[in-house]
């Protein structure tokens, strides 16, 4: 609100609005504030601790969270050379090697999406 638009405000009102407000406002000051108590010392030490303790222990853990990643992906390729070792030794491809393949194949697919999908959250 501008200077002038204040001035036109104050122009408009009447003696008896200018009365009113001023006799609300005399009322409002007259309430009592609430009387607030400060916490107790020992409690806002505790908590200033457990919040120091959480920070500490999400410091703590960046490294493990950011190496997870890279220790899943590790596993998943040794994995993968694991088989392609084994499909190579085995002197001829039977039904027992193709199920272990498929399976082996699948959970490593699975293992795979669900690390995508913990990276992206």
């Amino acid at each position: 609100m501008t200077t002038d638009d204040r001035k036109a405000a104050a122009a408009s009102a009447g003696p008896d609005e200018d009365r009113l407000v001023r006799q609300w406002m005399h009322e409002f000051a007259a309430v009592p504030l609430p009387q607030s108590r400060l916490p107790e010392a020992q409690l806002l030490w505790w908590k200033a601790e457990l919040l120091r303790r959480w920070d500490d222990e999400r410091k703590a853990l960046a490294p493990i969270e950011r190496a997870e990643p890279i220790a899943v992906s590790i596993g998943l390729i040794g994995a993968l050379v694991l088989l392609l070792t084994l499909w190579e030794s085995a002197p001829g491809p039977t039904a027992t090697l193709i199920f272990a393949t498929v399976v082996g194949v699948v959970a490593l697919i699975g293992i795979g999406t669900m690390m995508v999908r913990q990276l992206r959250h």
